[in-house]
């Protein structure tokens, strides 16, 4: 008895799934309407994926009733980029320092001439001799001709660079090695030292400057 009344009881459980199978797949059957004669033709029925995941489930479907079909895009991840360490810290570049100059000293010697003469006087050979002491230090010789206001412009622009001339003779057979470092000018029109208007003040004017410039390393 027990037997039996077991074997109705898993028979009704079997009717009813089969029931309960149906009518899942019926709920997604969509009716399709009769179409007039010359309408197009119906789209035969495809197999369909309903739901995601576990609860997915296929039936079939009539289109354009079955579901679309869109494509599945994975949002791109900027990647993070490491910082090197070159980039975190950028050292300030190292700047070298300046080299030392040797300074220089300056002076400057006045050799007179007598009226129109560019001839050395043999006081002027002494006093040129004397600055020229220690040649060893010597960088540049600048020896600038000059005349006074008497005569011609032309003449004494003439006097004035032969009386340059005298004075650099006079050093490069001195001290030949020097002959690389003398420059010459001739100003016989300006830069008066004196006034012209007197004996006095012409013999002044009429003279070369010799500016020795000398490195003032080792120097007393």
């Amino acid at each position: 008895m027990t037997a039996h009344f077991l074997l109705r009881v898993t028979a009704l459980g079997l009717v009813a799934s089969c029931i309960a199978l149906v009518s899942s797949c019926s709920l997604f059957r969509t009716s399709v309407p009769t179409e007039p004669a010359g309408a197009h033709a119906v789209a035969p029925p495809r197999l369909a994926q309903l739901d995601f995941s576990r609860r997915a489930m296929f039936a079939q479907c009539i289109p354009p009733a079955c579901p679309t079909r869109t494509p599945k895009t994975l949002a791109s991840e900027t990647p993070s980029q490491p910082i090197g360490r070159e980039a975190a810290f950028t050292p300030a570049e190292s700047v070298a320092p300046a080299p030392a100059t040797t300074p220089e000293i300056a002076h400057t010697v006045t050799v007179q001439f007598g009226l129109g003469s560019a001839k050395l006087s043999p006081a002027a050979r002494s006093q040129l001799n004397r600055a020229m002491g220690d040649a060893l230090h010597v960088r540049r010789i600048k020896i600038v001709g000059r005349t006074d206001s008497t005569g011609p412009l032309a003449f004494n622009e003439s006097l004035a660079f032969a009386r340059a001339l005298a004075v650099r003779d006079h050093l490069r057979k001195a001290h030949p090695a020097l002959a690389a470092t003398l420059t010459l000018q001739a100003r016989g029109a300006c830069c008066f030292i004196a006034s012209n208007d007197t004996l006095a003040g012409r013999m002044k004017n009429r003279r070369t400057e010799v500016v020795f410039q000398m490195s003032g390393e080792n120097l007393p």
